[in-house]
């Protein structure tokens, strides 16, 4: 017996199409298993694919599970805001009004997330994701291991900036690259990154970032990850972008007093340019993270599940 599972294909922090991050989302994914999600995101080969399903948590207007080719992870910032503009352009998020602002709630795998769409003649504008506070981990000090498994000198690392575990649901290394030249000459290669880690120590995806312009400050940034989910490259990464925030703050990159909103241009090596918008708020001792982008709904179609006949009653 054929099923099908109807997904919208849509890229991410790009106003164009066939820019940004893909993306396919499954709308309406009531009756698919764990295994048949696993399948269809092997058989897609995005980076993630989401799958929606009603939620019974108050408040919550769906749920959310986003998987790459390889697992299911609980968090990424392309596949949550992705998924929002396509829910808000169907019409499974109401927009309230034709313009402004409207808050939803999502439940993803590391709990309730708030998104916010900007919205213009009732269709999303501009789709915000809110980030949990940052946790920094430890400072890597072997700057001469990780340039040469990325394909460059010691010297293309600044020595001025830690190499450093960030995470707000999604852990990363940070690694501050000396200039665009550099940072185009890193390559993704999934032996010499699997070596940086020792044997039971999990392995991180690698964000690899240059301060393009200090004002406006701009940034632009790769990310590798063929040693964790067997992804060479990601052309736009939001669950990176919003560590990286708060390591621009720490750092002295950015001064939010009180807030401060910056751009991330990755994907560019890849082809497929993309535009991450990064707001930090201080509040109090802490700091508010959301990151945000446009999207272009691309395309639409099914893919076939094939399960056994229901055998007919007596």
């Amino acid at each position: 017996m054929r099923h099908q599972a109807k997904f919208t294909l849509v890229d991410v922090f790009t106003s164009r199409a066939f820019g940004g991050n893909q993306l396919a989302v499954f709308s309406d994914a009531a009756g698919i298993s764990d295994a048949e999600m696993q399948a269809l995101a092997r058989e897609l080969n995005f980076s993630e694919s989401t799958f929606v399903t009603a939620s019974d948590v108050t408040g919550v207007v769906r749920r959310v599970r986003i998987f790459t080719p390889a697992r299911e992870i609980p968090m990424a910032g392309h596949p949550t805001v992705g998924t929002t503009w396509v829910l808000a352009s169907h019409g499974q998020i109401p927009l309230k009004s034709a313009r402004g602002r409207h808050d939803a709630t999502l439940q993803l795998g590391i709990g309730p997330v708030t998104v916010t769409i900007e919205s213009a003649n009732a269709q999303p504008e501009f789709v915000w994701m809110n980030h949990r506070e940052a946790e920094f981990g430890a400072t890597r000090r072997d700057g001469a291991r990780i340039a040469n498994a990325l394909g460059i000198e010691a010297s293309d690392i600044r020595d001025d900036l830690p190499i450093q575990l960030v995470s707000t649901g999604f852990q990363f290394i940070y690694v501050p690259i000396r200039s665009i030249d550099a940072l185009a000459r890193c390559a993704p290669n999934k032996t010499a990154l699997a070596a940086l880690f020792d044997e039971g120590q999990p392995r991180l995806p690698i964000y690899m970032f240059v301060v393009k312009e200090k004002v406006p400050f701009v940034v632009r940034a790769r990310m590798f990850a063929p040693h964790t989910d067997n992804i060479p490259e990601d052309p736009a990464t939001g669950s990176a972008a919003a560590p990286f925030g708060a390591y621009a703050a720490a750092h002295g990159l950015i001064k939010p007093e009180p807030s401060a909103t910056f751009l991330i241009q990755q994907g560019v090596e890849m082809g497929r340019p993309s535009d991450i918008y990064v707001e930090i708020t201080r509040k109090e001792s802490a700091l508010g993270i959301r990151i945000g982008g446009r999207c272009a709904i691309v395309g639409e179609g099914a893919m076939f599940l094939e399960r056994p006949a229901t055998s007919p009653q007596a």
